[in-house]
């Protein structure tokens, strides 16, 4: 299941007082999203701002004075982000700035990873370099040159943590997918021709997945953990537009698209509602017109949720109900969405 947000083309005027965001803000010039698991919230990168939003797009607001035109990471309760090449460092709760870092003789500095442990590592575009950042104490950040020139242009990074490796998605005709070894820095081609063009953006599920953005043609596109296997998941069809960085959500199965082409962020869902559904043989649940029809064999406790067609649950109940034939109200008002009907152990699932 997948379904996707776009921003709304208005938002009211608000503040929050003692915050440091400030509400009705509308993105442009975006370039890279960012998930903060910390807070439950999405960073975007706003040319020379950074907006945050924590209702998955509908309002977006300032991030006190915090600024960000490419890559962002979340780590250790910082925010860190790359604004005219350079890297700035954020605390997480009041955007207070903690550090900064100018590498000197970078051509564009845009894509970041890092791997929960202080290491950031970011990707020169146009020097065609990689560069690791110690970031372990955002006051003193320092850094070393981890790759030469690699003859091609890196763009988008995420840090392997299990291989200690970078994995990197490359701009240009017939991309390549590299590793870069954390420690040696030597690289080796996970994917050598991916057939894309102008690779962007790539992050990681929570089954070992990766998901890449391309511009040509406008593509998410799924590996699988060794790179052996791809499958197309989101097009433009999805409201993907030049989609640049991206950021997943492991414990929503969220997908967020900083769409460079639309200056919209859009989410997108690969996950269900629930986790496991077991599917009953002596009691039955279908939607007929605005009706949800069940057929009990006998009288049981019913608990059931509906969850609109962005996957959010809007409305739930507890209750009895008689052995027979038992009508009730469709509760979603809107077309898609999804009926979640248990009783004990089972569970029925009503579109």
């Amino acid at each position: 299941m997948k379904w996707l947000i776009s921003l709304p083309a208005r938002f009211a005027l608000m503040a929050l007082v003692c915050s440091p965001v400030v509400l009705a803000q509308t993105p442009s010039n975006i370039e890279a999203a960012e998930y903060d698991p910390q807070g439950d919230r999405w960073f975007v990168s706003n040319g020379s701002s950074l907006l945050v939003t924590e209702d998955l797009g509908e309002t977006w607001g300032f991030f006190g004075e915090a600024e960000a035109s490419h890559g962002m990471e979340v780590m250790n309760g910082v925010l860190y982000a790359i604004g005219q090449n350079v890297i700035r460092a954020y605390d997480l709760d009041d955007a207070t700035l903690l550090g900064s870092l100018a590498i000197p003789n970078v051509g564009f500095l845009n894509g970041m990873g890092n791997n929960s442990a202080g290491m950031l590592v970011v990707s020169d575009f146009s020097g065609g370099r990689l560069y690791s950042v110690n970031a372990a104490d955002p006051a003193a950040m320092t850094h070393m040159q981890l790759t030469g020139n690699l003859g091609i242009t890196p763009n988008g990074v995420v840090i392997d943590e299990a291989n200690n490796r970078a994995i990197v998605v490359c701009w240009g005709n017939d991309a390549d997918i590299l590793a870069i070894d954390l420690e040696s820095g030597e690289v080796s081609t996970l994917v050598d021709g991916t057939g894309l063009g102008n690779l962007d953006g790539i992050d990681r599920d929570g089954n070992g997945q990766y998901y890449i953005s391309s511009w040509s043609p406008t593509r998410v596109v799924r590996y699988n953990s060794d790179f052996s296997d791809a499958e197309i998941v989101l097009t433009a069809a999805d409201g993907l537009s030049s989609p640049a960085d991206i950021s997943y959500d492991e414990g929503a199965d969220i997908l967020g698209v900083a769409n460079s082409g639309s200056n919209e962020v859009t989410f997108h869902s690969f996950g269900d509602p629930i986790n496991s559904i077991e599917e009953p043989q002596e009691w039955s649940a279908v939607h007929q017109g605005d009706r949800l029809v069940l057929n009990l064999p006998s009288g049981r406790m019913v608990e059931w949720a509906a969850y609109d067609a962005t996957g959010r649950m809007v409305q739930s109940q507890q209750e009895w109900l008689p052995a027979g034939q038992v009508n009730m109200a469709w509760p979603l008002a809107s077309p898609g969405g999804v009926v979640v009907i248990q009783s004990g152990t089972a569970v029925l699932r009503v579109r």
